[in-house]
């Protein structure tokens, strides 16, 4: 899969443009699924989108071939979230700095998506009390699977520090589920099943 996107992108340099529409379809599922639980609005998680996909055009040039596409788009993705929870914040008189910052903060709605079971629509929730990096990383994680080395190239950081932000997000993750659970047994079966709660909401927000 990555050659293909590599030679896709290599393509798209080049000046075919249907080899950028051919990536840009490939990515779209994923790029949208990055902003589901971030927007609380199909609308906005769609505008997002766009801008991810315009900011990669303008700059596919510049791609030096160093990450893989997919964490390159990520990236993308990210500084483009960064960008408008700024100015959500602003806005609404947030003085915060944006780590310390979470959706739920700028009073955002709930997820695009909600889960079917009690215990995905903790785990949504919890998520989006995290600080919007510690989010980020672990939705990265959980629903895009990306390697610790991955995530680092998404946040333009080394691995072991990736692994860090990593450990910190799931410590914060526990701690906020602790605080939403109704009752030690819910908690639990949020907590060990984690990773069956993102693969479920990764398949219903498209695999």
């Amino acid at each position: 899969m990555e050659a293909d996107d590599l030679a896709l992108l290599t393509a798209w340099q080049q000046g075919d443009r249907q080899a950028g529409g051919q990536l840009i379809d490939r990515y779209l599922s994923r790029i949208l699924r990055f902003f589901r639980n971030k927007t609380g609005s199909t609308e906005q998680a769609e505008d997002l989108t766009q801008r991810t996909f315009r900011g990669a055009s303008e700059g596919v040039l510049r791609f030096r071939h160093d990450a893989s596409v997919r964490t390159w788009l990520f990236a993308i993705a990210r500084n483009v979230l960064r960008q408008w929870a700024e100015q959500i914040a602003r806005q609404r008189g947030r003085t915060e700095p944006l780590g310390e910052i979470s959706v739920a903060d700028l009073g955002l709605g709930p997820a695009t998506v909600a889960g079917r079971r009690r215990e995905q629509r903790l785990m949504l929730e919890a998520l989006r009390h995290l600080p919007i990096e510690s989010q980020l990383v672990l939705e990265l994680s959980y629903w895009e699977q990306l390697t610790a080395r991955e995530i680092g190239e998404v946040l333009d950081c080394p691995e072991g520090t990736a692994r860090s932000r990593l450990r910190s997000a799931r410590q914060l993750l526990r701690g906020t589920l602790e605080q939403l659970a109704r009752n030690p047994s819910e908690l639990d079966t949020t907590v060990n099943g984690l990773e069956t709660w993102a693969r479920e909401l990764r398949r219903a927000w498209g695999a």
